[in-house]
């Protein structure tokens, strides 16, 4: 090639010191003498046709990651608001395209979330490494069977966490066949405080009204103040089949939080959980019995929930921070645009 003439090119780069400069940048252009195309020389850190360097739209995509809005975006950088939504959209999907490669992991958890209203997603969450690993429109098997059976090397799954949702129970199964399921401790504990205070309410249908002894015969034991106490012993003294529940639901809380034990560790427990089950159906109202038979049918992933440390609060966490994204959007119509924000804001590791 031979040198043909000078061109000129407008455009916003990003300093050293952070500071913002529009420049004019005075290049050359080269042509072919056999063919007669005419190339130009390439800029150091400009991409061709574009008008802002690479390091100042990867600080726009950086400060919208912070939480600023387009708008502020644009009025910091001197441009509208659509070229902000482009280079972080560009941005973004650049990021994706670098986690394809990215197989299943070793321990997931699985659950669902809110888009909007009656739309709902859900979260395939890398709990090892701590980042979103997939987001799926919708919640039934129909809507997301097909997308996860398309996992790369999703047969290498070897624990799943989730709720006590049969639907995702049955979808597990089929879909990750060397997986073991392990229900959540949160959503068991919650299943069995719900019992508890059902049956507080129709035994003392008062009860509804006053709050401050709900909030203490939720609360554990081991966490009330003295003055809470001493609130909670005249209550069950004036009410003493509830003072047998209650007294039935801290011991079934405190074998349920068992955590990180050994095999052998967990015989016992088994034994004393299906002793508790077995006094459930003989001796307590209908509603203990529909507890002792959700506890049945979730018998085994309850009992892995004492050998595995690994939980859905980080499921929840990242559910969190996904509703801060869903806000700073104001909604998204889009799925894919809202797929793509997630993964890329959810899915750094640790």
């Amino acid at each position: 090639v031979e040198f043909y003439n000078h061109y000129k090119r407008r455009a916003h780069f990003l300093l050293k010191g952070g500071e913002q400069r529009e420049l004019v940048i005075k290049a050359k252009r080269y042509k072919c003498p056999h063919c007669g195309r005419v190339f130009r020389e390439s800029i150091e850190g400009l991409q061709p046709w574009q008008r802002s360097s690479t390091a100042l739209r990867k600080h726009m995509a950086e400060r919208y990651r912070q939480g600023v809005c387009n708008k502020n975006i644009a009025k910091e950088f001197n441009v509208s608001e659509s070229t902000v939504e482009r280079i972080i959209h560009e941005r973004y999907e650049a990021k994706v395209k670098e986690m394809i490669n990215y197989s299943a992991p070793l321990v997931i958890g699985i659950d669902e979330h809110k888009i909007h209203k009656r739309r709902f997603a859900t979260s395939v969450v890398d709990l090892r490494n701590h980042r979103v690993y997939d987001v799926i429109e919708g919640k039934s098997e129909a809507m997301i069977g097909a997308r996860i059976r398309s996992y790369p090397d999703r047969m290498r799954v070897r624990v799943v966490c989730m709720d006590l949702s049969s639907p995702y129970r049955s979808l597990v199964q089929r879909c990750f066949p060397n997986a073991k399921i392990v229900a959540d401790r949160f959503h068991v504990i919650k299943l069995v405080l719900s019992t508890f205070m059902e049956f507080c309410r129709e035994m003392q249908p008062e009860i509804r009204w006053k709050r401050h002894i709900t909030g203490i015969l939720r609360t554990h034991n081991a966490n009330l103040t003295p003055a809470q106490r001493a609130t909670l012993k005249d209550f069950l003294a004036a009410n003493p089949i509830i003072e047998s529940a209650y007294n039935f639901k801290e011991k079934l809380c405190k074998l349920l939080n068992n955590k990180k034990k050994t095999k052998i560790q967990c015989v016992p427990l088994i034994r004393e959980l299906q002793k508790c089950m077995d006094q459930m159906r003989t001796e307590a109202t209908r509603h203990f019995h529909t507890l002792a038979d959700t506890l049945s049918k979730w018998f085994e992933p309850i009992i892995r929930m004492w050998r595995f440390s690994k939980n859905n609060g980080i499921t929840e966490g990242f559910h969190r921070k996904i509703k801060g994204i869903q806000r700073r959007g104001y909604g998204y119509r889009n799925f894919q645009n809202y797929k793509l924000r997630v993964l890329v804001e959810c899915s750094h590791g640790r």
